[in-house]
């Protein structure tokens, strides 16, 4: 497949440096929607350079074949200091191009905490639903095998000893009712097993306490609110704005979920399925960054953020939910970023970090099983980005809040020293 190395047009464009050959191009769209606010990086103590380097590092990994394409969004608290997206949708000339707007990405594993524990949250605070009952006092069938012991705790946590996922057959009534009877296969409470099966059985416990559609209650308390108007499940197959994820009959699919058990169950499930662009996905970010809060409404309790954001006695790194940065630095959130950071990633290539001691977010989502590129390499590229753009933290202003309505600001593209020598930076 011949890379999109692309033409002029009326979107931005980076000129890449070495070791790219001179005059290599890759596009760059940036957010266009007028009620986008984006402000001037210097005014929440974030460094152009560092915002510069880290999109470069994105269309390097672009230009590269590492990635068809990918979307970037920096904000710190409730501000956004750059929505951006690198390259196409299948990494072809012919294909459209990655849009901040648009581009609806299968989130994956972001479905966990988009979607999954932020309805939690909500019917925690309603009082609908207690961490520590058992997954039964809301699924009366739930038992057997030891699952009458599990808690909605020990799903959130991944400690509720179920497998990592299943195989399911059948129309989604049938997959539902084997996911429903899975065992578990260590004692529940005993130890951390990452568990896809655990976050689908909590999609219907958050069904049963609801007594609705959990994406009926997430869009009235949560996506309706913060204006995530693309959030969705079930875009279709032959989406014409979505990023494709895999190959099938020869062609790239889009609009149909990734992951093998979320499409047994339907597309709609805990664990993966939901799809979204960069701009709800940053929307997100900046709520909980803002400690529950954005544009004046309270999505969530500043109590409620921090409790499911914490680690959680003998869970590791696991949060309720989410996950935190581990003591060394590893994984995606690289080593700069405080120890109170908290996230997650998604096996397409997706990932939102929170750091609340600083209050910078970083959304990176990407479709990069398209062309198959390894984890590992995707783990590394997050780090990179994640470590770049935190050490161009600086001090927040102490002015910066609050700041009103400010003018939309556009970063400088690389290679332009005239936007670089306006900067503040010393």
């Amino acid at each position: 497949m011949r890379r999109a190395v692309l033409t002029g047009s009326a979107a931005a464009v980076l000129l890449l440096p070495a070791p790219l050959r001179a005059g290599t191009l890759v596009e760059a769209v940036p957010a266009r929607d007028p009620d986008h606010e984006v402000v001037d990086p210097a005014l929440v103590g974030v460094r152009r350079s560092a915002l510069i380097e880290a999109e470069l590092t994105l269309a390097r990994a672009v230009h590269r074949g590492l990635l068809p394409g990918a979307a970037l969004a920096v904000g710190r608290r409730d501000r956004v200091v750059i929505e951006r997206g690198l390259g196409r949708l299948d990494g072809s000339f012919a294909a459209p191009v990655i849009d901040p707007d648009r581009t609806l990405f299968d989130l994956a594993s972001l479905t966990k905490v988009v979607a999954t524990t932020a309805g939690v949250m909500v019917l925690f605070e309603q009082g609908k639903l207690r961490l520590d009952d058992p997954v039964a006092r809301y699924l009366p069938g739930f038992t057997g095998g030891g699952r009458e012991r599990i808690t909605v705790r020990q799903l959130l946590t991944h400690t509720a000893g179920l497998p990592e996922g299943r195989d399911l057959f059948g129309p989604p009534p049938f997959a539902w009712a084997q996911l429903l009877s899975t065992e578990p296969v260590r004692p529940p409470g005993s130890t951390v097993r990452y568990s896809d099966v655990g976050f689908a059985i909590l999609w219907k416990v958050l069904e049963a306490a609801a007594g609705e559609s959990p994406y009926r209650l997430l869009d009235r308390y949560v996506f309706g609110p913060l204006g995530m108007r693309s959030t969705t499940f079930l875009p279709g197959a032959g989406c014409a704005f979505c990023a494709p994820t895999w190959w099938s009959h020869g062609g790239p699919v889009a609009g149909v979920v990734h992951d093998p058990m979320a499409r047994a169950l339907g597309g709609v499930s805990g664990h993966a399925g939901l799809f979204a662009t960069l701009h709800d996905i940053a929307r997100f970010a900046a709520m909980m960054a803002n400690d529950g809060e954005l544009d004046g409404r309270r999505i969530f309790r500043r109590e409620t953020v921090r409790l499911f954001t914490t680690p959680q006695p003998g869970c590791g790194t696991r949060a309720l939910g989410w996950d935190t940065r581990p003591p060394d630095g590893g994984g995606a959130v690289g080593v700069r970023m405080s120890p109170r950071a908290f996230g997650h990633t998604g096996f397409t290539g997706t990932s939102l970090w929170i750091d609340p001691e600083t209050g910078l977010w970083v959304v990176l989502l990407s479709n990069r099983t398209l062309i198959g590129t390894a984890s590992g390499q995707m783990q590394q590229l997050r780090r990179t980005v994640h470590d770049l753009i935190t050490a161009g933290l600086e001090p927040w202003p102490t002015w910066a809040r609050p700041l009103g309505r400010s003018p939309r600001a556009e970063l400088p593209r690389a290679g332009d020293p005239a936007g670089l020598a306006d900067s503040r930076e010393p």
